[in-house]
């Protein structure tokens, strides 16, 4: 069976739209540079805050500095008007991402990349801000209503937007979680042994029918050309699994979906703050 994205996303989306009825809202995305992909994104970001009725804004730069970006952080974080920002990745490699991530403020932070935001996740905080695409990840999960307690999981990955991030939220929901990379020895051996085995390499082709076993479910983050066509990580030989999110359609249609779910508590938590002053 396919998850379907598209359908779990639209559902959602239905209440999701009665929130924003009520309140405004401001997001604001910065992007250095003229990357073709992250336009597409960029684009798809505005189109759904259009729908919602958010105030997108986009600060586009031809090139900057480090702390020059700093600097615009710093009034988008002190600007009552924006609820939330986004660094649209990539940016140039001159610049420091990891001091860049962590100057957005972590009440703004609507990837969830401020280290404030990861510990709170670790901690199973319910007011940390969850990387959109592992909490797409976990919104499918949930739509379909998958049983995750006591499910042994293998996410091959360990980015902090992905990896690291699902990691915690399935270590939360009781599952058995083991990470694998690049050094890891005999990948076969965790994938096949797996109830639930998530995949962000960017590599076309990389699971393959040996690899899984017939229950799996097959979470697919991979983003891929394969001759003239966008794939995902898991080859279309595989063809015995319980579960598979199709690329396109699967997790890609949450994970702009989650951006606004994100900006929506975002703006939540900022205006109790306000109200306790």
């Amino acid at each position: 069976m396919l998850f379907d994205g598209k359908e779990v996303r639209d559902n959602l989306l239905k209440e999701l739209s009665k929130k924003y009825k009520k309140i405004k809202c401001g997001l604001t995305v910065i992007q250095v540079g003229d990357d073709f992909a992250s336009n597409k994104y960029i684009n798809q970001k505005r189109k759904l805050a259009e729908e919602l009725g958010v105030n997108f804004e986009l600060i586009k730069l031809e090139k900057t500095t480090t702390n020059k970006l700093c600097k615009l952080i710093d009034e988008l974080n002190n600007k009552e008007e924006c609820n939330g920002i986004i660094l649209q990745l990539p940016i140039p490699k001159e610049l420091d991402y990891e001091v860049i991530r962590n100057r957005i403020d972590p009440k703004k932070d609507i990837d969830g990349v401020n280290d404030q935001n990861i510990i709170k996740l670790i901690h199973g905080d319910n007011t940390a801000l969850v990387p959109c695409t592992a909490l797409g990840i976990m919104k499918i999960l949930d739509y379909y209503k998958i049983p995750l307690e006591g499910m042994d999981v293998t996410i091959i990955g360990r980015s902090i937007h992905i990896g690291k991030a699902l990691y915690s939220l399935l270590l939360n929901r009781n599952c058995t979680v083991t990470i694998c990379h690049s050094k890891t020895k005999d990948l076969k051996k965790h994938t096949l042994n797996s109830d639930v085995v998530i995949t962000s390499v960017g590599k076309a082709d990389f699971i393959t029918p040996d690899m899984v076993n017939k229950d799996v479910i097959l979470i697919d983050v991979g983003f891929n050309f394969k001759d003239g066509h966008i794939c995902g990580d898991v080859s279309s030989e595989v063809k015995d699994y319980k579960y598979l999110t199709p690329v396109p359609g699967g997790v890609g249609q949450m994970t702009v979906y989650s951006i606004y779910e994100n900006l929506l508590n975002a703006e939540r938590h900022q205006n109790v703050k306000k109200t306790k002053k």
